[in-house]
């Protein structure tokens, strides 16, 4: 067969179209967002050719689940490689570990490690087990001993992390007079958890903390556990500190990140680190980056003093570092958790994965492997697609980038539009001929015919003879990031550009965004940094090590509050969704538990939840039930008693306006505005919602299913809906992604009507079209890692096209 033929696809907005799919091509699916490229790839091509693989194999052979199709025929088995919302969250994941690249390092030095002798500490070489001086025997070490997720690894004083968070007391603690009440007032409790400690603490809250007893300065600093089988600890100064750390929070050295002085801030414990392979131990090679890992493989390789079995790890270890950095991953290092890593990297590890394989006669399906990338490192991971598929696969990629269209054998564009107003293939074949079809959006912008808005760019910011309010980090040395002084303007809109891994989010997300937070909560109730506190969820061990190092920020005076809008998950739970997440979903069960039926049947707003009382017992309201067929696969299957509607059947004898609620959470966006129209409380956001391109989700969609780019436009719809005033810095990195061209340009008139209204707004991004469009650019770099971390170059976007020393400006067209 040679090719993908499906009939009547029918899943979400698909409207029963039927499409022929040539096999061994690299195929690029684009679209506006929305429009349906999505639900045919992955809901269909990907779980179709997942499932017959597992039945063919005899795993949950005559599951059936609702028909997406009529039929389907040369599918095969299938991979997808997704940009999910879901991240990498266990915070022991590491780039080392996920790429099992530790696992050979392990290896690498349980067999071929230099060791000192036990007896005269005569260093005993590569795979010897006695000393050539005195004789003595000594066993290797294991690999396990060189696992930081092992007992037997770990150092036992930071259980495997490499550093731990401490109170700094002298701070808190300036004399022996300081009080209980005055260590809590000084870190800014809010009234709330005041009043919980003066509840729990009583009259020790003014008792000077010296005076205390050590059991009360140990329930004052660390609190206690509600009983002996809970988590939940009380609050305390540490519970305080630590919840305020995993919001971003700066604490002005209240709460230090401490390199562990037990392993240095290595992980392993000190008999692994006694053994070394051409003078570095495990650690130390595990915080290197890629690049500097590479180098120093090579190096150990060309001394040829190993065994024949250390030789061929060697090799193995170097091919894998080097395809790694030739994705343009060389900035990480091993010990680099993948909950820090973006969106793209994460993709490219995945992508680097099944280059290693070199498996064939794969079915690929990617996801915008380009997000995250700067347009001149767009070549080699373009490479690497064409490599799979020059393997014998067929690769299908999903994709709005030019240059990745253009390099296509086949294209399908699928719309015209979002929604309901897409699910068609509106063109298949050529990169010529989409230039000229005149029904795609795509081709009128890729040809030309469409243009993005412009803007009028502020050209005088930083004259000498006009005063533009700014926003000055001084001296920030926040991972890579070289003792950088950077202004920003305020008022306008601000990009900051730069290859992967130069220092974008160090300085924006690791650096001003804390600080920020740090400063309104304690002086404002009108952002997102106010009453950070009032969560009571139980802190654990799920954050990331970030210390935020910089001498201080300028010019707070000028704003009256900020926003951060990130690619961070809104939430895992199945069972949260934009109707949720926008705070509408309340007003809506109200309108049902107001209707006469709801009222003879008493049913209540609690009945019309799908969290609570009316929710299907069978699936606890999520409409599906999860199979684990093993690893970290996952299929769903849609509830075989409510049939996916999530709901008791009492529940949906009530309708409103001839809808039951199960079908309120089906409606897009684009179909709510009309349907609530008379209500602007629960319009407002939806309707920010469809003008940045987001008509075609639905109200009750998991936000767990979201991408990073719609899960950002969400929070922006739902900042942008509370229609706060002027003087908000909005914060946002690379919110065009998953925008095709057409959606872009709605968001930069959305920007633009951001700066219009009086508010500052800043955007890590590395689209060109809205680079293109900022009154200031910051450019970080040269490079990725430790050769990066500068700024190279700042200006107007001309300004930046004419400097040599910009790597970005060479690629801006500037028709304006």
């Amino acid at each position: 067969m040679k090719s993908i033929t499906i009939t009547g696809a029918r899943v979400h907005n698909l409207k029963e179209i039927n499409i022929s799919i040539p096999k061994n091509k690299l195929i690029v699916a684009t679209g506006v967002s929305g429009s349906g490229k999505s639900s045919l790839m992955f809901d269909i091509i990907f779980e179709e050719g997942r499932r017959e693989y597992l039945q063919s194999i005899g795993m949950f052979t005559g599951l059936e689940d609702e028909r997406k199709f009529d039929s389907i025929s040369g599918i095969g088995p299938t991979v997808a490689v997704q940009q999910s919302i879901v991240r990498q969250s266990n915070p022991r994941s590491t780039v080392g570990s996920r790429t099992y690249l530790l696992g050979l390092l392990s290896q690498l030095f349980t067999s071929e490690g230099q060791m000192p002798c036990s007896n005269c500490k005569t260093i005993m070489g590569n795979g010897l087990t006695s000393c050539s001086e005195c004789g003595r025997e000594k066993e290797r070490l294991g690999r396990v001993c060189f696992s930081y997720n092992n007992p037997n690894g770990m150092c036992m004083r930071c259980s495997g992390r490499g550093a731990y968070y401490h109170v700094n007391m002298e701070k808190l603690v300036p004399n022996d007079r300081t009080t209980v009440r005055e260590m809590f007032e000084s870190i800014g409790v809010t009234p709330g958890i005041g009043r919980v400690l003066e509840r729990n603490l009583k009259s020790h809250m003014d008792m000077s903390f010296s005076a205390l007893s050590e059991e009360m300065k140990d329930e004052v600093m660390n609190g206690h556990y509600m009983n002996k089988n809970s988590a939940n600890q009380s609050f305390c100064l540490s519970r305080i500190l630590q919840n305020r750390h995993k919001k971003g929070e700066y604490l002005s050295g209240l709460y230090d990140l401490i390199t562990c002085p037990e392993c240095f801030g290595f992980r392993i414990g000190p008999d692994a680190l006694s053994v070394v392979i051409n003078g570095r131990n495990f650690g130390e090679v595990g915080k290197m980056t890629l690049v500097e890992a590479k180098n120093f493989f090579e190096s150990a390789l060309e001394q040829r003093e190993y065994t024949q079995f250390g030789m061929n790890l060697l090799s193995d270890i170097l091919r894998k570092l080097s395809s790694l950095v030739h994705a343009r991953l060389g900035h990480l290092s091993l010990y680099r958790e993948m909950s820090s890593l973006s969106g793209g990297e994460i993709q490219r590890l995945f992508l680097n994965s099944h280059l290693e394989s070199k498996m064939e006669s794969i079915i690929y399906i990617l996801d915008e492997p380009t997000v995250g990338l700067h347009e001149s490192e767009k070549v080699e991971i373009l490479k690497s697609i064409y490599a799979l598929k020059e393997l014998g696969n067929t690769v299908i990629v999903v994709e709005h980038d030019k240059s990745t269209i253009e390099m296509a054998d086949y294209i399908i564009d699928i719309g015209p539009k979002a929604g309901i107003e897409g699910g068609q293939v509106i063109y298949e074949g050529s990169y010529a001929g989409l230039l000229q079809c005149q029904n795609s959006l795509t081709g009128q912008y890729l040809s030309g015919r469409a243009n993005m808005p412009t803007r009028l760019l502020k050209t005088n910011i930083f004259r000498d003879d006009v005063f533009t309010p700014r926003l000055t980090i001084r001296h920030a040395r926040t991972n890579n990031l070289k003792d950088v002084t950077v202004s920003f303007p305020l008022g306008v809109l601000v990009g900051v550009a730069g290859v992967s891994g130069c220092g974008k989010s160090s300085l924006i997300s690791d650096t001003l965004i804390p600080f920020l937070r740090s400063n309104f909560r304690e002086h404002s109730t009108n952002s997102r940094g106010a009453n950070m506190e009032d969560d009571q969820s139980d802190f654990q061990d799920d954050f990331t090590f970030i210390e935020t190092k910089a001498e201080g920020l300028d010019g707070l005076e000028y704003l009256s509050g900020f926003t951060e809008v990130s690619q961070a998950p809104i939430g895992r739970n199945v069972n949260s969704s934009p109707i949720t997440y926008i705070k509408i979903w309340d007003k809506i069960r109200k309108l049902f538990a107001d209707q006469p039926e709801a009222r003879r049947l008493q049913l209540s707003a609690g009945h019309f939840s799908f969290n609570s009382e009316g929710a299907c017992q069978a699936c606890s309201g999520s409409g599906r039930n999860a199979i684990f067929p093993g690893a970290h696969m996952k299929i769903y299957t849609t509830c075989g008693k409510c049939k996916g509607k999530r709901y008791k059947e009492e529940v949906l004898k009530v309708r409103y306006k001839g809808k039951t609620i199960s079908e309120i959470l089906d409606l897009q966006v684009s179909e709510a505005v009309s349907f609530f129209k008379e209500y602007r409380v629960i319009v407002n956001t939806l309707e920010v919602m469809k003008r940045i391109g987001m008509g075609y989700i639905t109200l009750g969609q998991p936000t767990s299913t979201m991408s990073g780019g719609e899960a950002q436009r969400l929070k922006l719809a739902k900042e942008i809906g509370k229609q706060r005033k002027g003087n908000i810095l909005y914060v946002m990195d690379e919110p065009t992604t998953g925008l095709s061209l057409y959606d872009t340009a709605q968001l930069i008139k959305l920007l633009n009507e951001l700066v219009s209204k009086g508010n500052s707004v800043i955007v890590i991004e590395h689209n060109l079209e809205v680079l293109e469009v900022c009154d200031w650019l910051i450019e970080l770099g040269p490079e990725g890692g430790a050769k990066g971390g500068r700024v190279i170059a700042e200006g107007s976007p001309q300004s930046l096209k004419n400097n040599p020393g910009s790597i970005t400006g060479k690629y801006f067209t500037l028709k304006f």
